[in-house]
């Protein structure tokens, strides 16, 4: 009998597993890309405020053209992230300011 319920407990584990590590690697997906969101909310309001306090923009000058992409934390300059936000992994998602000052993400990755 301990046999039999051994068996069946492993076969539950086997079913079970796969199933828990997608929701986990589904949820680092989802961290990084609402990280990735908030910063392009900090940016755009951090660039509103820069516009008008006369103070540096995110990216220091701001594109004339085509929206530059922001790959480190270092390309944020003064601007600080609010706590328990990182900068997210950039095979995930990307974030991009456009000429006006606006930060957008773009998911690189498909989502669940």
């Amino acid at each position: 009998e301990l046999i039999v319920v051994i068996a069946i407990l492993g076969i539950l584990a086997t079913l079970l597993v796969p199933r828990i590590m997608g929701n986990v690697n589904d949820a680092k997906k989802n961290k990084e890309i609402t990280n990735a969101r908030t910063i392009a909310s900090e940016i755009t309001t951090h660039n509103a405020l820069a516009r008008v306090n006369g103070t540096n923009t995110v990216p220091n000058p701001l594109p004339e053209d085509d929206p530059v992409r922001i790959t480190t934390s270092e390309q944020l300059g003064d601007l600080k992230l609010p706590k328990g936000i990182d900068f997210p992994d950039t095979d995930t998602v990307a974030i991009y300011v456009d000429k006006e000052g606006n930060g957008t993400v773009e998911v690189l990755t498909s989502t669940p």
